[in-house]
This record gives C-alpha cells, structure tokens and sequence, in this order.
C-alpha cells in the first residue's frame, strides 16, 4: 500500500514537472523590445546601429551584434522597435543629430 501512494505521488510530480516544462518551452515572449526615437539617435551617435527600417510611423532598429544589449536594455534580442513622433522622418530626425545615413560610412536607413 505504501507502494502504492509513493507510485501515485511520482506520477503525479512528473506529470507536474512536464507541464512545467512545456510551459517554459512553449510561453509567449513577455519581452516587448520599444525604444524611445530619441533613444534610438542617442544611440546611433555611437555607431552601434547596424541599420533602421522605416514603415510609417514605426521603426525596427538593429543594433550591432557585438553591442552588448543585455548590459543596455536588460536583453539579449538585438532587434527593437520605436514609434516616430507624428510627422516626424528617422533620416531627418538623424541628419539634424549629426549622424550619417547610408554611404560609406552611415547607418543604413530603409524606407517601406
């Protein structure tokens, strides 16, 4: 009997740890990569961007895969999103910082 209630226990702890397991293997990321605009220039001034995409409002900016990100934002992703001010454009708000875009020795910009 006391077999019995010690075999009950086991499968009940491995079914336990298996939910655990796939749980932790199959959870949604909580991680929402946002940057600030003003962030992303700061950024750029230090040439650590590798290349920001434009598609309206939204940017996907791609830091340098020897910056170390998890020191700066807490995680290992180097990929980040940011929301442009209404109207605003990443290449102006770029040039007015002083940054370079495209060319030679620039951030490369795409626009969507």
């Amino acid at each position: 009997m006391i077999f019995t209630r010690l075999g009950y226990s086991l499968i009940v702890f491995i079914i336990v740890l298996a939910a655990g397991a796939i749980y932790f293997v199959l959870r949604p990321s909580a991680e929402s990569h946002v940057l600030d605009p003003q962030v992303v220039i700061n950024y750029s001034k230090y040439r650590v961007v590798e290349s920001i995409s434009e598609n309206g409002q939204t940017i996907t900016v791609r830091f340098k895969k020897d910056f170390d990100t998890k020191a700066a934002f807490g995680t290992s992703s180097h990929v980040f999103t940011s929301t442009l001010p209404q109207g605003a454009s990443i290449v102006t708000m770029l040039n007015q910082a002083g940054v370079p875009v495209n060319g030679t020795d620039g951030i490369r910009v795409t626009i969507q």
